[in-house]
């Protein structure tokens, strides 16, 4: 009876703990912004889908040449617009798409040593907290300018 019991115990743990679903992570329209001359600074901007069962977590963005990225959100409070890093990375829920876009959440690339014109291409590297590490160029648009 005791053996019984311990068994029916350990199953339902196991069941309490079964791990969510694969997540299936695509990232799409990857584009940032042209620099002017003198402008160190920018932003990247794209779509990331997730069709899988599973959540996963964009941690963190690097960017090639050697550069500073991070995720930011921008917020509106009391008419005033502010930027911040996203803390804890960005939740990527199963079966859902996250869109990173001017006046929300979006890729802040600060120190270029070179302007970006349009056509040109911007390499970044996404690191997902559970499907690892995605290259993607995002391409080099004057829109906004």
């Amino acid at each position: 009876m005791k053996r019984t019991i311990l068994l029916a115990a350990l199953l339902l743990g196991a069941c309490a703990q079964a791990p969510e679903g694969e997540p299936k992570i695509k990232v799409e329209k990857a584009w940032a912004r042209a620099t002017v001359a003198g402008q160190t600074g920018t932003a990247a901007y794209m779509t990331i889908a997730n069709a899988g069962k599973g959540e996963d977590r964009l941690l963190s963005v690097s960017a090639t040449p050697p550069v500073t990225a991070m995720v930011h959100q921008t917020s509106n409070e009391g008419g005033v617009s502010k930027m911040r890093p996203v803390e804890d990375g960005l939740s990527i829920p199963a079966g859902q798409s996250v869109s990173l876009q001017p006046n929300g959440t979006h890729v802040m690339i600060m120190g270029l040593a070179a302007s970006l014109k349009p056509g040109d291409k911007l390499p970044l590297k996404l690191k997902f907290e559970r499907s690892g590490e995605r290259a993607v160029d995002a391409l080099v648009s004057a829109e906004g300018l």
